[in-house]
């Protein structure tokens, strides 16, 4: 177990794997849709859950989807400061995409998911989708257990 922990650690281990990067066109679709994602991977490639993973958020001020009690702040390049919506998690991995959004704890909970997926036209498909279709059944699953919360809250 050492071992395979110091062999995770050496330099040329801790690049990301060609495979598992985005290439440039499809972060700049993300973009011109209103989301923010880095230019690079925020997980590290040996990371458990989401290896090379890329979080994509969905700016306030790019409208869309929104679960009311879901507020959450954070900076981008641009200043964007919030968000209504759970971050969308994605990754590559042996010839596959994967997307994941978990935002119960400990989850999976109302709305939740992990998808794999083949191509990246399917990828960012799903993604608009739940960022923006208000029909999306992710979305739609997370929005009626929040409503349920709420009124349940009031009793």
């Amino acid at each position: 177990m050492l071992q395979d922990s110091l062999e995770a650690q050496r330099l040329e281990n801790l690049r990301h794997p060609k495979e598992r990067l985005l290439p440039p066109e499809f972060i700049e679709k993300l973009r011109r849709n209103g989301l923010f994602v880095g230019d690079f991977p925020f997980f590290i490639s040996t990371h458990a859950g989401y290896p090379s993973g890329y979080p994509i958020s969905l700016p306030e001020t790019s409208g869309g989807n929104r679960l009311p009690g879901d507020e959450l702040c954070w900076l981008d390049e641009e200043g964007n400061d919030k968000t209504w919506m759970p971050t969308l998690t994605l990754w590559g991995e042996t010839g596959d995409w994967n997307i994941c959004v978990w935002a119960w704890t400990p989850g999976p909970g109302p709305g939740d998911f992990t998808k794999k997926l083949t191509s990246l036209d399917d990828v960012l498909e799903n993604i608009l989708s739940y960022f923006f279709n208000p029909n999306d059944e992710h979305f739609k699953e997370a929005d009626l257990a929040r409503h349920e919360m709420r009124r349940r809250s009031r009793l």
